[in-house]
């Protein structure tokens, strides 16, 4: 064999091979998606046995791989191992977990699923449930303006009806000593908050008087949804001036009780039309519904 046809024989092989390699390489499997775990995990005591919690989808998020959601939720001094799981199709909208015990502080883990079979590492919060009063003895809860003098201006947040169980009482300024909160409508303001504070005579001897912290425009209490311990914010005796308002709010709550046990709560002052203001001149009132966390020490929200 000359030297020419080797050359080509050569030639002709190194093609076959390349050409080989190059098809073996094109069969190589394609690497698959993993979704990022959710992100802003929220969540929100609806009652004493219930919890609401929401997120949101990572930017890098395939929405056309997307196939759902699992979440995980389970006493926090426990395993996961065995846990409850439930599923949700979409982000954004609030997912109801119920019979929780109120007594118990859970964890709530959000992992994310693609078609493909991959799923995000786990995103977690801790909540527990709390009591929610939007009546009390089938009345709704009324505070009334300053210059109805008969009917309670003040409020406890929660208080033993004498029979054992305990629920928020309105107060009367001659009851100004047991006051937590409370109304103040002088001089055409409306003025709600920590009852040391308000322009009453005696209010300084108001001896549980509770600190506040935000006022979050609202439209209710199961729309407010935290990310943070409660206990993280910022408290203090104060007043929230609500004059100008136009919106309903919940205002964020520390109730120091008298064997110095901290509480945590949320109450929902609503706005009517523009107004906190509701019923006849002479007898007016702010309606109210309340979120309390009845275990001390509870922030009912750690990350």
């Amino acid at each position: 064999m000359n030297l020419i046809k080797k050359l080509s024989l050569l030639t002709a092989l190194v093609a076959v091979m390349f050409a080989f390699n190059a098809c073996e390489e094109d069969t190589v499997a394609p690497v698959e998606d993993t979704p990022s775990a959710p992100i802003d995990l929220q969540a929100t005591s609806i009652n004493d046995n219930t919890v609401h919690i929401k997120w949101k989808d990572a930017s890098d998020i395939d929405l056309e791989q997307l196939k759902d959601y699992t979440i995980t939720y389970y006493p926090s001094n426990t395993s996961s191992e065995n846990a409850p799981e439930m599923s949700a199709s979409k982000s954004g909208d609030p997912v109801e977990i119920s019979g929780l015990d109120m007594d118990k502080e859970y964890t709530f883990e959000v992992v994310t699923n693609y078609d493909n079979g991959n799923s995000s590492s786990a995103s977690m919060i801790k909540w527990a449930p709390a009591m929610r009063f939007v009546q009390v003895d089938a009345n709704t809860i009324k505070l009334y303006a300053s210059d109805v003098t008969a009917k309670g201006s003040g409020l406890a947040l929660y208080e033993d009806d004498g029979l054992g169980d305990f629920f928020p009482t309105v107060k009367t300024v001659l009851q100004i000593t047991e006051w937590n909160l409370g109304l103040s409508t002088k001089g055409g303001s409306i003025k709600f908050g920590s009852a040391s504070m308000l322009d009453y005579d005696g209010a300084s001897t108001a001896t549980e008087s509770a600190e506040v912290a935000s006022a979050i425009p609202a439209e209710s209490l199961n729309a407010v949804f935290d990310s943070q311990a409660l206990d993280n914010m910022n408290y203090s005796q104060d007043l929230h001036d609500l004059t100008n308002a136009t919106s309903s709010v919940v205002i964020y709550v520390k109730h120091t009780n008298a064997n110095n046990e901290v509480h945590y709560a949320k109450v929902f002052l609503k706005n009517v039309n523009g107004s906190f203001l509701q019923g006849a001149a002479g007898n007016q009132y702010v309606e109210a519904e309340i979120s309390y966390q009845v275990n001390a020490g509870f922030p009912y929200a750690k990350k």
